[in-house]
């Protein structure tokens, strides 16, 4: 699909080609009476504004359904939490897609689950994709070229998730020049340059962000403790993103890139409270309670990626890599007496997993109206968790450790798959992509194996209108195991084993794609998505689910979903403006859990966003966005009943997930003040308002119950929100 954009960007280059040619021309500056001559070359960006006529034809002019292109121009003027633009908020906004918790990096598209997602960094799989528990997503940018977004009609070169696909591409560095941008936000700093190592042949491109609120919480923290000797606390969060990449030419149709990406979460808390005690022999003594609560996750990944054009028919790009995902949670309470006996309780928890692949596709254009697409992927997995429960005891002068359990597992799996997919253009109105995957899967003594059908039809009537549609079956062979409702980055990935097979969906989705006079789309698509062997947790309420035989500890069930989008948009260039929206149905059938059907906790009716960005001349640009959707779901008593042979109640569930929050509503603001500094640069000051009317939604509810005289009189309910209103700035350089 790359390849076909890009074509269609050169031939419309080559039409305009004469307004396009760069141009040189001669301009006297006079500055403090001396006269300077200054070569200025003008050039018309025609490549990108192809592009971009490309990207706003992307639905029309692709076969599959439910695919929506969004390039670095669009990501860096669109949602800015923070004022810091960010990839999963951007695609929350869109139709089919729930984001769960606010301000969260939720991501539930067609009715999945959250962990049913491919995220892909240059044909790499990446695992964790928020910071700052979520608030941010892991993807910097500044460096990002474009990003493809499947909800369905997904390619059979896609797989091992079963919900959506986010295919990110970050940009090659400059071949000529050196520029750059640096940003400072309300809590973080970007900077991104590139440029040639040897001009015309090798570039790189670096791009790094990292927190800065230390600069904050030190030294009001350092006040604090000075005020409060001699009590001490310490707190901290700092994440970190670096980003790059270095490509070789070796000539116009062979190149090599080597990707680097590595990020890092670290929030920690330690609170040291000192308090007076009196011994038994009447003195009074000075005690201690130590409270200290730490986590850490983050991703490292690196491959090198060679394409090469064999000859103009067919092409070849070939990635070997290595992606992997480290977490860690520790909290621990200890006190300590006034003889230095101490008591130490923690819980220690760990997962890790390490992902080595090589991965092949060929690219073989047959006939004008026949392109084949087929390659294969070998990788390798460890999944490392780890949990521990201790008590630490020093008792006159001698350490005891009294150990609560300590689980540990380790799975070595394979997976290999092989796919082939064929473009064929029957007519110029009637084309298909059909495609086959087949998946092999050797995980804990166990092997799977995966036929996955892809289907995707476009008929075009006219210019104006096209009509779509597609069937695709997915399998994902691994589990994002979790005892909490909350998507968690410390949560724990295991494979599927004899007792847990991999999950699997079905999904059939058609639209119809419509090109209006005056700068207007309209769009329309509708899903149906059945899954198959999805999990929930049913044991005892725990942080983190039991690792020794934690497959007892998991339920099966099946989902579905279904529903309607609509994307209606105007752009003129100056003026964008879109409606998006959304009304769907999703549900979960667990036998153990509850006899029939019943609603997911994602389950919004209906999701309405509106928005529009606007520009006033070159110097400054508004952006606004209207946010609604139907109250998530969660479980509540609905009364309790006396327990036989016991003085005791018992609370009643109508059935799971019975209970359905507010709405939600939102207004954010963005302004974007452009101007020229005085060496020529570009500079940007941004504000941005999230919330902008300050309405604090539900994030969840709580229920009790009345009682007069030990009789239950009445039952309520309410609800507990916390997200004010957000405003704020940053200063972005570009040189």
């Amino acid at each position: 699909m790359k390849n076909l954009i890009l074509s269609l960007a050169v031939l419309l280059c080559t039409v305009i080609s004469a307004v396009a040619q760069p141009q040189t021309r001669t301009v006297k500056v006079v500055k403090k009476a001396k006269d300077y001559t200054v070569l200025v070359e003008e050039r018309r960006d025609t490549l990108e504004e192809s592009i971009v006529t490309a990207l706003v034809d992307q639905k029309r002019n692709a076969t599959q359904t439910g695919l929506k292109r969004i390039d670095s121009k669009d990501l860096n003027s669109g949602f800015a939490l923070f004022s810091t633009p960010d990839v999963i908020k951007t695609l929350q906004m869109l139709p089919g897609v729930s984001s769960g918790t606010e301000l969260l990096s939720g991501f539930y598209v067609h009715g999945g689950d959250g962990s049913d997602n491919l995220f892909l960094l240059d044909g790499v799989p990446i695992y964790q994709i928020s910071h700052l528990v979520g608030m941010f997503s892991s993807f910097n940018t500044d460096v990002i070229e474009s990003l493809d977004f499947y909800k369905s009609g997904f390619p059979a070169r896609y797989g091992s998730k079963m919900s959506s696909v986010v295919d990110v591409t970050t940009k090659d560095g400059d071949f000529s020049g050196y520029h750059g941008t640096f940003a400072l936000g309300l809590i973080d700093g970007r900077l991104q340059f590139e440029g040639p190592i040897w001009k015309d042949r090798t570039s790189f491109n670096v791009g790094i962000r990292r927190t800065w609120t230390e600069t904050l919480t030190v030294p009001v923290l350092a006040i604090v403790n000075r005020y409060n000797k001699p009590d001490r606390v310490r707190a901290g969060y700092a994440f970190t993103d670096l980003n790059a990449k270095v490509t070789h030419k070796f000539s116009d149709s062979n190149r090599l890139t080597a990707n680097f990406y590595i990020g890092n979460d670290a929030p920690r808390f330690y609170n040291d409270i000192f308090y007076t005690t009196r011994g038994d022999d009447g003195q009074y003594y000075t005690e201690r309670d130590i409270s200290d609560i730490s986590l850490s996750w983050g991703n490292i990944l690196g491959s090198l990626n060679w394409n090469y054009e064999i000859n103009d028919c067919l092409s070849v790009r070939n990635i070997a890599y290595y992606s992997g995902s480290r977490s860690s949670l520790s909290f621990s309470y200890e006190t300590i007496d006034y003889n230095k006996n101490s008591i130490k309780s923690g819980e220690y928890y760990t997962s890790d997993v390490h992902n080595m692949g090589l991965k092949s596709d060929w690219f073989h254009t047959v006939t004008p109206k026949q392109k084949l697409r087929y390659g294969g992927t070998l990788q390798y997995h460890i999944y490392c968790p780890d949990a521990t429960a201790k008590t630490d005891i020093v008792m006159d002068g001698i350490s005891l450790t009294n150990v609560a359990y300590a689980d540990s597992l380790r799975y070595n799996t394979i997976e290999a798959s092989l796919y082939a997919e064929d473009e064929v253009a029957f007519t110029d109105a009637f084309s298909i992509n059909a495609g086959l995957r087949y998946t092999l899967y050797s995980a804990a003594g166990k092997v799977w194996h995966s036929l996955e059908p892809r289907l995707a039809m476009k008929y075009t009537f006219n210019e104006m209108l096209t009509a779509k549609a597609s069937y695709t079956e997915m399998s994902q062979p691994s589990h994002l195991v979790s005892s909490l409702y909350l998507d968690l980055p410390t949560n724990a990935w295991l494979p599927s084993t004899a007792r847990i097979r991999p999950s699997r969906s079905r999904e059939v989705a058609g639209g119809v794609y419509m090109n209006l006079s005056h700068y207007l789309h309209l769009n329309v698509e509708g899903w149906f998505k059945y899954m198959y062997n999805l999990l929930e947790y049913a044991g005892s309420y725990s942080l983190m689910p039991p690792l020794t035989n934690w497959e007892s500890s998991f339920r099966t069930g099946d989902g579905r979903s279904w529903g309607a989008e609509l994307d209606f948009g105007f752009d003129n260039g100056k003026t964008q403006a879109n409606v998006y929206y959304t009304l769907a149905w999703s549900q979960r059938k667990f036998d153990d859990f509850y006899h029939s059907w019943y609603r997911d906790r994602n389950d919004n009716r209906h999701k309405l966003t509106l928005m529009a960005k606007h520009k006033f001349g070159k110097r400054f640009e508004l952006y606004g966005a209207w946010n609604y959707h139907s109250g998530n779901r969660i479980t509540l008593a609905t009364h309790e009943v006396k327990v036989e042979g016991n003085h005791g109640m018992k609370d009643v569930y109508r059935e799971p997930n019975n209970v359905k929050l507010p709405d939600y509503h939102r207004l954010d603001l963005g302004f974007n003040f452009i101007k020229n500094t005085k060496r020529g640069n570009l500079s940007i000051w941004n504000l941005s308002i999230y919330n902008a009317y300050c309405r604090v939604n539900p994030i969840t509810a709580y229920s009790d119950y009345e009682y007069m005289d030990d009789v239950r009189i009445a039952y309520y309910g309410a609800s507990l929100g916390i997200i004010p209103i957000i405003p704020t700035f940053s200063y972005t350089l570009k040189f």
